[in-house]
């Protein structure tokens, strides 16, 4: 990730998004803005993270690597989220892979100055506890529930979540992709290539070239049944 050399603008989005009340004066002074482009790893699924993360702009995709090597997509997050917060408490290597789906911006701390100070912050540790609860409840029940969708409604809030929200939005689907994105969704390449071809026929999406484009984004919110990986 690219760091952002802007002091002024690190205090501005750290107040903006209430981290100056949970963080003391030491802890906001070591603050640095990070920029991630789309696809950029935040954190790769058994790497020991070095920073804590506040996501303040954009959006994240967070997936896990299953035994058999392939990958379940788990949610997407917006701000105010946090990266890293599980394995600042625990010490131990990341669980998920955390991926930026378009240009984020993200407030990183190193865990060096956050475990000298955080323990004895009881309004930082209530924030934790909120965060990290939340984080808990979601994802227990959305690795459990979203599997219970059918793949049309997953597809659809799949594309939802990484697509700009206009009809001329549209996203890369080469052959390899749809395959890698078929184990993120938990289905095979054949059915959600049926998929696929039924939501252009339905003219709710349309096929040119390599590119997916949105054609009717209200039927699209209907299939995905209140987009479930956010």
């Amino acid at each position: 990730m690219k760091e952002i050399m802007d002091f002024g603008l690190v205090r501005q989005l750290a107040r903006e998004n209430g981290l100056d009340q949970v963080l003391d004066e030491s802890a906001l002074a070591e603050l640095r803005l990070l920029e991630a482009v789309k696809g950029e790893m935040i954190c790769a699924k058994g790497e020991r993270p070095e920073r804590l993360y506040f996501l303040v702009q954009g959006k994240l995709k967070i997936y896990t690597t299953l035994p058999n090597g392939k990958s379940l997509l788990l949610r997407f997050s917006t701000p105010l989220a946090l990266v890293g917060d599980l394995e600042l408490v625990n010490g131990k290597e990341a669980n998920n892979t955390v991926e930026s789906v378009s240009k984020s911006l993200l407030l990183g701390i190193s865990y060096r100055v956050l475990q000298n100070t955080y323990a004895e912050n009881p309004k930082f540790l209530h924030f934790m506890l909120s965060q990290v609860t939340h984080k808990l409840y979601t994802f227990s029940n959305l690795s459990s529930l979203n599997m219970l969708y059918p793949v049309e409604s997953r597809f659809a809030s799949y594309l939802l979540s990484t697509m700009e929200q206009d009809e001329s939005s549209s996203e890369e689907i080469q052959t390899s992709k749809l395959t890698e994105l078929a184990d993120m969704l938990g289905t095979s390449y054949r059915h959600l290539n049926r998929v696929v071809h039924d939501l252009c026929d339905r003219n709710i999406i349309r096929k040119v070239r390599r590119k997916l484009i949105i054609c009717d984004l209200e039927q699209l919110r209907t299939i995905a049944g209140g987009n479930i990986y956010e």
